[in-house]
């Protein structure tokens, strides 16, 4: 349980250096010409995707943050899935899966299972708050830790913040639980999608589209335990720091728990877009591995 809180806490921290700014605007255009590609911010790009999150436009946010061919690989891959055949096992499998949150019992059953779970931890909660809190200002105080100087940074600017959410909110509560499984549920209810036959029957787009829903009921369940996404994309800014070319250097922040957390990236720009390096030379690298098989 220390563990476990502690890696929660940290993931939390560090959540602006999880969120790469690689996000794109869209562009009916072809191509973008070099005039147009130098002028690019990787700031635009950031201000779209909170644009296309604060709409629950989950559709425009995988096009916005796949480059054009990896979109098409994986409108390529879905539709090639849709071609294989449907064993009954399969069919039974996944039809019994998805009763479990579309079915209008599916509250209620989820419940009977979580609710034993939820009694057992209660006693336990008090205890393993403190020793995460402990484990939290330790990894901050102590030189030996295996954080980074930008995610100690990081953690401690955010811990009074953290204690505060963590201590004020009951994450245990049977009623908050319920809540958000009722939002979840009644969200994949909306989807209109009951069986995997009739969800074979739509294409790649059709269940982005349908899943806009979804991640707007999340978001919803997330405010119930104190989180307001919305909130945090809304605070999300990008820095350029320096530019050379197609590559750049940039600061992204976002406003945690109260808190400032920052953390730099090294961004190329590719066919006008930014993009990770690290995640961009990974798109090469399998690209490159599938042409050479």
């Amino acid at each position: 349980m220390k563990r476990t809180v502690l890696s929660i806490a940290l993931a939390v921290a560090s959540f602006a250096g999880a969120v790469q700014p690689l996000l794109a605007q869209e562009r009916s255009q072809a191509s973008v010409s070099a005039s147009a590609a130098a002028t690019l911010d990787p700031a635009q790009q950031v201000h779209e995707w909170v644009r296309l999150f604060r709409a629950d436009d989950l559709a425009g946010l995988v096009q916005a943050v796949l480059p054009p061919e990896k979109l098409q690989e994986a409108r390529l891959a879905y539709e090639l899935g849709r071609l294989q055949p449907i064993s009954e096992e399969d069919r039974a499998q996944f039809n019994a899966e998805f009763a479990k949150f579309s079915g209008p019992d599916a509250v209620d059953e989820l419940m009977a299972k979580i609710e034993p779970e939820l009694e057992k931890a209660r006693p336990q909660v008090g205890g393993a708050l403190m020793m995460g809190f402990g484990a939290m200002h330790m990894a901050v105080a102590s030189p030996d830790s295996d954080l980074t100087d930008a995610q100690r940074a990081a953690l401690e600017s955010a811990l009074p913040g953290i204690q505060e959410w963590a201590t004020s909110h009951d994450f245990l509560s049977s009623e908050s639980m319920r809540e958000a499984l009722t939002l979840l549920t009644d969200a994949v209810r909306q989807t209109g999608i009951s069986d995997l036959d009739q969800a074979r029957q739509l294409s790649f787009d059709d269940v982005l589209s349908r899943a806009d829903v979804v991640l707007a009921a999340a978001k919803d369940a997330l405010r119930i335990y104190g989180l307001d996404a919305d909130a945090i994309a809304d605070s999300l800014q990008v820095e350029m720091l320096e530019r050379d070319g197609d590559t750049a250097r940039v600061r992204a922040s976002v406003v945690l728990f109260g808190a400032p957390i920052w953390s730099e990236h090294e961004l190329v720009l590719q066919n006008g877009r930014w993009y990770g390096k690290k995640a961009a030379s990974k798109w090469a690298f399998v690209s490159k591995a599938k042409s050479e098989g």
